[in-house]
């Protein structure tokens, strides 16, 4: 199986990065000029607010809204009188108003919530992440083998590191020699002490750390031996990635290539229409049934569809084929959307157990890809399967798309018949309050002919009744839904 890394950096205003692996996208992601990630940024922060019945406070670090700073990444260091764990105490005696903090977002919220922080501090390298204020190390969990884990905790336990600084050992350490660790460490250390010269001497609300843009951080995270190449479209783009790839894994320095055919490079290995299924809300399967991905409020509902797919004699042959080919899928489409929180699965009917246990089982073993933390239950007698997504981001959806300004985010508008009716109730009930000369209204095109012509009997009647004069015009710049008016009183005329 090929992988490739696919940077496309030509437009300016936006960056986007694939991952494909034999044609099929397997990762993406994407920066807008001005929607930059913020997660991992630092900041030079002052506590804005204090807020004791939520136990946490709210940071200005400089953006549009105050970041939240629960009392658990609170580093003790900030507080104004000694803390003991096993005595706890109000938040607003330890912490007050116009403090300064040093914190880091660790998730980017959407809507009006400003983003999560914390003051217990994360730089990431290729193989390591720093950790200040937090000693101690750790290796990941997916470094499974135990011979290698003693390895590397072996070399780990040779290097020297800060009073208060920790570590994280990444799953791309797995392999590695100690030069190459401690190569990552020095780079790790130089950065660390970049940011407390900094601190000092910026003002309040300063970005002190900036992460990576999306090409570099992708790189970081995601290259392995596996990517057999890494192409980019943009020359500045590629030097950058070029140079950047000497540092993290000069061994595979010539798999950077700049992309130099007229065919714009993801049209060139077919990922447009790939990218688009992205945002739609149906998905298609090849095996002929579809799932359907629907976010609300509360989670983020998913449906298995048999569409053409169950046409065969066997009704549960064709469920397991269409609900693997649907589980994998829908692993794919989290990932690729950056959806979190909690979602359910609801897939179609199977009796066989087995059938049921290899549905379960596909699902986890694509979670495994996932850099995202993940919880799964087993399916219940109606075929549904909860899943919890850890949220680092918002969904990718959302960098691209605004919430709809007639629907608000419905995907419904009131039909003409309804709007019409709607408004003639409210001009009846405000003439029948009295007081009112005239009434005048300003009406979407098409509500306005319906009351003008299906409704003119209603509306002559009304006029009568009341000695009123009722003049509605109709203004094609108005949205569905929208409507203005006016009820002149006596006074007033």
């Amino acid at each position: 199986m090929t992988t490739k890394m696919l940077i496309n950096a030509v437009e300016a205003e936006e960056a986007r990065v694939a991952l494909v692996k034999d044609g099929v996208l397997e990762d993406f992601y994407i920066e807008t000029l001005g929607e930059e990630e913020k997660v991992g940024n630092i900041y030079k922060g002052v506590i804005e607010k204090v807020e004791p019945s939520l136990q946490a406070c709210f940071v200005n670090i400089g953006l549009e809204k105050n970041g939240f700073l629960p009392f658990n990444e609170i580093h003790p260091e900030y507080f104004l009188h000694p803390y003991d764990p096993e005595k706890p105490r109000p938040i607003h005696t330890l912490l007050k108003e116009g403090q300064e903090v040093l914190v880091q977002v660790t998730k980017e919220m959407p809507g009006r919530k400003g983003h999560h922080l914390t003051t217990y501090l994360s730089i990431a390298s290729r193989f390591l992440v720093l950790t200040p204020g937090r000693e101690g190390g750790g290796i990941s969990k997916k470094i499974a083998n135990e011979a290698e884990r003693a390895r590397i905790k072996k070399i780990m336990s040779q290097f020297k590191f800060p009073e208060g600084v920790g570590y994280i050992v990444r799953t791309a350490a797995e392999g590695q020699s100690k030069r190459e660790l401690s190569k990552d460490l020095k780079r790790l250390l130089r950065v660390w002490d970049d940011i407390k010269k900094r601190v000092k001497t910026a003002p309040p609300l300063s970005l002190i750390h900036e992460e990576q843009d999306v090409c570099l951080r992708v790189l970081r995270d995601h290259f392995s031996a596996e990517i057999s190449e890494v192409l980019v479209d943009d020359k500045e783009t590629y030097a950058k990635v070029k140079n950047y790839m000497k540092v993290i894994s000069p061994r595979y320095q010539r798999r950077v290539k700049l992309y130099k055919d007229k065919i714009p490079i993801f049209d060139r290995f077919e990922l447009e229409k790939q990218i688009e299924a992205i945002f739609s809300n149906r998905v298609e399967l090849k095996s002929g049934g579809y799932i359907t991905i629907d976010p609300t409020e509360a989670l983020i509902s998913i449906d298995v569809n048999s569409g053409r797919g169950m046409l065969g004699k066997d009704l549960e042959t064709m469920a397991f084929r269409t609900n693997i080919e649907a589980a994998r899928e829908v692993a794919r489409q989290l990932r690729l959307r950056d959806l979190g929180g909690l979602i359910v699965v609801d897939f179609i009917d199977m009796k066989d157990k087995r059938h049921i246990r290899e549905v379960e089982k596909v699902l986890r073993e694509e979670f495994k890809k996932d850099r995202a933390k993940i919880d799964m239950s087993r399916m219940s007698k109606f075929g549904l399967v909860e899943i919890s997504r850890q949220r680092i981001r918002p969904p990718i959806e959302s960098r691209r798309y605004h919430v709809c300004q007639y629907c608000h985010g419905r995907g419904l508008v009131q039909s003409v018949e309804s709007a019409a009716v709607s408004l003639l109730r409210r001009v009846s009930m405000a003439l029948s309050r009295g007081g009112v000369v005239a009434v005048e209204g300003r009406l979407p095109d098409g509500v306005a002919a319906y009351l003008q012509n299906k409704k003119r009997k209603e509306l002559a009647e009304l006029e009568t009744r009341y000695g009123v004069e009722i003049t509605l015009r109709g203004d094609h710049s108005l949205a569905p839904g929208e409507a203005e008016l006016q009820f002149i009183k006596q006074d007033a005329a």
